[in-house]
């Protein structure tokens, strides 16, 4: 881009450094280092140095306020600006849409875990520990990982490698979350009281994409939270079938277990969260 004449440009080009700066909610280190790269080009004075902006180039200044919010580099500012292109212009402003659509994406995807982990929580203070309830579960959608050797799958030590297989395809995959994260136990070994889990699963407010996430199969549940203490975790299972027996309901998915705290201290105590349910009609 050809350097700007500024010979009848007095009258304009007659904001000081220091009242430009403040209009742009800027500094004069921000202005000289935009000088020194050659985007925002002021007039400078022949006689005693000094520089001078135009009230047109607040507009200029926004434009790459922006563009640097959007993630741009100043070189990349300093191309664009100096090939005075739109086409340019253009690719540069689509690419850095994606950029932050897809930040977007992720950030919303953080949320909407903290809410699921919230709504978990909030629930329990309504409902207690250890009580079977049934409730109206809102949207949830799933994905899972089967386990590959369910038959010896009764403890979290025995599955490690298929939760880091878990984990490991959920981060690779902007859509999948990785928190709250569980574990399944099917309901007809439920019933034979073969405590085996058989898949890894994730659980999100996002929407399913019907590929690696489905919605739960009803918003119908069966629930119970439990944390450690002196009731067994497998009695917990054993009410909760019996409630659907009683009630006359029909199971339409595994047990989910899911564990939103799972500590062991310096001493070696075991401290646990979970939700339990099951969907039911």
């Amino acid at each position: 881009m050809a350097k700007h004449s500024f010979q009848d440009d007095k009258k304009e080009y007659s904001l000081s450094v220091g009242q430009f700066a403040k209009l742009c909610g800027t500094t004069r280190d921000t202005l000289r280092h935009y000088y020194e790269q050659e985007i925002i080009i002021p007039r400078v004075d022949e006689n005693n140095g000094y520089h001078y902006y135009s009230a047109s180039q607040i507009g200029s200044f926004f434009f790459i306020t922006t563009m640097r919010q959007a993630g741009c580099s100043l070189q990349e500012i300093k191309e664009t600006i100096h090939s005075s292109s739109k086409e340019a212009i253009t690719r540069l402003a689509n690419a850095k849409i994606l950029d932050m659509q897809r930040e977007l994406f992720l950030i919303n995807k953080k949320i909407s875990a903290l809410h699921l982990g919230m709504w978990i929580l909030n629930t329990c203070e309504k409902h207690g520990y250890n009580k079977i309830y049934e409730d109206i579960a809102p949207d949830i959608s799933v994905s899972s990982t089967p386990i590959r050797n369910s038959d010896n799958a009764y403890h979290t030590a025995d599955i490690a490698k298929d939760i880091s297989v878990h984990l490991s395809k959920a981060a690779g995959n902007e859509t999948l979350s990785t928190f709250p994260t569980g574990v399944t136990i099917s309901y007809d070994n439920l019933l034979k009281k073969r405590y085996v889990y058989n898949s890894i699963v994730s659980l999100s407010f996002l929407p399913a994409d019907n590929q690696d996430s489905r919605f739960l199969p009803s918003n119908k549940i069966v629930a119970c939270y439990h944390e450690h203490g002196p009731s067994d975790i497998e009695k917990q299972y054993q009410k909760m079938v019996s409630y659907i027996k009683r009630h006359n309901l029909r199971p339409l998915s595994d047990l989910y277990i899911v564990s939103l705290i799972n500590l062991y201290d310096k001493e070696k105590q075991h401290t646990y969260f979970k939700y339990l349910f099951i969907c039911v009609e």
